[in-house]
């Protein structure tokens, strides 16, 4: 994999996390939009690890 890929990668993951908490901001906690926004900052974490382990065992 690429640095350059992982640049993206990167760029979607803080996208993903930050849209999510803006939304968190906005969604009443009652309802399911709330529960979507939550999974959705658990996928963005997630790629966001995913990258930084792979980054660090490529530079190995």
């Amino acid at each position: 994999m690429t640095p350059n890929m992982l640049k993206v990668f990167y760029t979607i993951a803080s996208f993903i996390i930050g849209a999510s908490l803006l939304l968190l901001l906005i969604v009443p906690p009652d309802s399911p939009e709330y529960f979507v926004t939550l999974m959705s900052i658990c996928v963005g974490a997630i790629l966001l690890l995913l990258v930084a382990l792979t980054a660090r065992f490529i530079n190995r």
